[in-house]
């Protein structure tokens, strides 16, 4: 060490070339590892290459420009089919500007307007409503408004009810024997329902739905709802009337109109029996409409008594005023009344920016 004393730069030379020299194999070193990896992504990009090579259709800028032409055309059909299914027209306006009521009690005085209101509708159309459909499918809530978890679905359900109803009593049914809906969800309930749903599960009707005694109830089978998971939800409604078949025809042409969006997913037909099409005590009925409800007949035969007579003797000439010609009419065919039971859904589409979850679910309350 004593040379370091003697020779002090000669040493400090010789330090500072040895850490150049170690620096230079760090840099040299970094430097290959990255030229490695350089040679690696190279490879990695050429075999992409290649497999990008053998897509059909070619990624070209000809097939991109194809490609979002479609896209700007699915996007324009989409929008025009979400349009449709927000509906249209005073009823569709009157649902989406309508205020959700704040409290039980509102809810209870709204529900009960809405009582009122399609009674009067049912009295000026001749529809004489039989006790079961005497709350058009809301008696649990006669007395009380709904839970508060449960108004607003609740009123979402008594909108699309209420249009449904009308649409019926146009109509002009003979009697609506019942109007039914699904159970409302609570939250908790619909994540459930969700999750069933995205895993394929059938929905049943749970045993606390069929031993309920309340009258307003029914289950749709899931297989044939409409419902998608996070992108269509589904109100499901029963209505089971007597009438004849221009009932049914004039309820279902109505509601093809798609004012709203309905489909229809259920028709079934039973015949009438005579306890069922008969008034029941105390119902009022406007005399004529149920003058134009009597099972009029389908083919007439129309008999002429003077050309009937003419097998008959000739009486005597007279002097006397003969009376105008008469005619009678005698049914061969009377029209039936039948018995229907029409199954339909409201539907809804899920917000896009809301989580499928939370989305509005079938209605069960």
């Amino acid at each position: 060490m004593n040379w370091y004393r003697k020779y002090p730069l000669f040493a400090l030379g010789l330090t500072v070339c040895g850490v150049v020299a170690v620096g230079e194999l760090a840099l040299a070193y970094e430097r290959y590892a990255a030229s490695r990896e350089a040679a690696k992504r190279l490879e990695q990009r050429r075999v992409e290459l290649e497999s990008m090579g053998q897509l059909t259709p070619p990624p070209t800028r000809a097939v991109a420009a194809a490609i979002e032409a479609d896209l700007t055309k699915a996007q324009k059909a989409l929008a025009a089919m979400q349009a449709e299914l927000t509906g249209k027209g005073a009823a569709a306006e009157r649902i989406r500007n309508a205020k959700v009521p704040a409290a039980r009690t509102d809810s209870f005085f709204d529900l009960a307007t809405f009582v009122e209101r399609m009674r009067e509708a049912a009295e000026k159309s001749g529809v004489e409503i039989r006790p079961e459909a005497a709350r058009f499918g809301f008696s649990k809530y006669a007395n009380e408004g709904p839970e508060t978890d449960r108004i607003e679905p609740i009123f979402r359900q008594r909108q699309a009810a209420e249009y449904l109803i009308e649409s019926l009593l146009e109509a002009k049914p003979r009697v609506l024997l019942a109007v039914k809906r699904e159970r409302t969800l609570t939250k908790a309930e619909r994540e459930a329902q969700a999750a069933a749903l995205a895993n394929g599960q059938v929905i049943e009707e749970s045993a606390a739905d069929s031993l309920s005694d309340s009258p307003d109830y029914f289950a749709i089978d899931s297989r044939v709802s409409a419902r998608a998971a996070g992108y269509i939800d589904a109100m499901a409604f029963r209505f089971i009337f007597i009438g004849q078949t221009a009932a049914l025809r004039n309820f279902l042409n109505r509601l093809a109109s798609f004012e709203l969006p309905v489909l229809v997913r259920e028709v079934e037909v039973d015949v009438a029996t005579a306890e069922e099409t008969q008034p029941q005590p105390g119902a009022e009925i406007p005399t004529a409409t149920a003058a134009e409800s009597a099972a009029a007949p389908s083919v007439v035969l129309t008999v002429d008594p003077a050309a009937a007579s003419k097998t008959a003797p000739k009486p005597a000439p007279s002097a006397a005023v003969r009376p105008p010609r008469a005619t009678t009419s005698t049914p061969i065919v009377s029209k039936s009344f039948s018995k229907y039971t029409v199954t339909v859904e409201f539907i809804e589409l899920v917000p896009t920016s809301a989580p499928s979850a939370e989305a509005p679910a079938a209605p069960t309350s």
